[in-house]
């Protein structure tokens, strides 16, 4: 959902310019624009969780050591399924557009092969990362059992060459005219997305994030005058949330101050009693939240700023999520029906 703000107000200049601003900040600059700073952290989040849910699943079945590794994580079976969904959306965007841009799509043979591959995403934009994710999860078993050998001042130096690494390809920008290239910049987006990814196996190792929560828990109850627990917790989380997200937006645009914010929101949203209610909804878009992030940008490129129409922020924002699990309903007929 943060990806799609960010897509909707941050990025398209054009849906931007045709939306009802209410609310302005820093210098007239609209509020829905600033939260952009906030909507790009969701590569970030993406990745430290996929990092932290992986090394769960590294750790689900005990071996003989006690080590609680497992060995059959089935990440190649992972990204292929990823992948089918990926090239099941893409075919059925390139045969709407070759209809409605028969000029532009589908392209060069080159074009439709490196879409395909997903090594360069001339089609979708928004799907950069998907390449890179691939690769880390591909090599997820050998990063999290490293995640769980190092100790101590090793580990201290491996986290900051891996911030480094981060830093510098986030810095660098990679120009290409020929595969090799393409290449290359896959594999520094991927060292770019590794440090959180790291970061989130590391979390995983010790329960760290369910250890925080617990104990951030029992610190608010010791201080909050109430017998209701979970009230006083989830006021307090609540406020703190709010705070997190206000400083973000008012920081600057440089991603390399992440970290600092995503592990401190994570935590103290999973503090916050929700209700059932916004847990089964949040649920039903997460069942869907893969077809949502593979299609959301082909409708934007079908339609240009048509959903505009409905000019106020909120509006705009609820019907792309309307029309996107719309659309992932009928992707997940289709693969039922032709069992993909």
């Amino acid at each position: 959902m943060m990806m799609l703000w960010l897509h909707l107000f941050g990025t398209d200049k054009a849906i931007l310019a045709e939306t009802t601003k209410i609310l302005y900040i820093n210098d007239s600059e609209p509020f829905i624009y600033a939260m952009r700073k906030f909507g790009r952290m969701c590569v970030a989040f993406y990745t430290f969780l996929g990092g932290y849910g992986l090394a769960k699943v590294y750790q689900r079945n005990a071996t003989a050591k006690g080590l609680g590794i497992s060995t059959g994580m089935k990440n190649g079976k992972r990204v292929w399924n990823l992948f089918k969904s990926y090239w099941l959306v893409m075919t059925l965007f390139i045969l709407i557009a070759t209809l409605l841009q028969p000029g532009r799509y589908p392209g060069n043979i080159m074009e439709v092969a490196l879409n395909i591959s997903a090594l360069d995403i001339t089609y979708n934009d928004t799907l950069w990362f998907l390449f890179p994710y691939a690769l880390l999860t591909l090599f997820a078993q050998p990063i999290i059992k490293l995640s769980t050998v190092l100790r101590g001042t090793w580990l201290w130096i491996f986290i900051a060459s891996a911030f480094i690494a981060k830093a510098i390809a986030y810095n660098t920008e990679i120009t290409f005219d020929n595969l090799g290239g393409v290449v290359i910049r896959n594999l520094f987006s991927a060292t770019e997305l590794f440090f959180m990814f790291f970061v989130g196996a590391l979390f995983a190792r010790n329960s760290l994030m369910e250890r925080c929560v617990m104990s951030i828990k029992e610190s608010i109850s010791h201080s909050c005058i109430t017998r209701r627990l979970h009230l006083g917790t989830s006021t307090v989380c609540t406020a703190i949330l709010l705070l997190l997200f206000t400083g973000r937006i008012f920081m600057g645009a440089s991603t390399l101050i992440d970290p600092l914010f995503i592990i401190p929101m994570i935590i103290i949203y999973l503090c916050i009693e929700r209700p059932k209610w916004l847990n089964s909804s949040l649920g039903y878009i997460g069942c869907h939240s893969t077809n949502i992030w593979f299609t959301h940008r082909y409708l934007l490129v079908l339609s240009g700023a048509a959903i505009a129409f409905f000019h106020y922020p909120i509006v705009i924002f609820a019907a792309l999520i309307i029309i996107c699990l719309t659309i992932s309903h009928i992707v997940n007929t289709i693969k039922k029906v032709t069992r993909i």
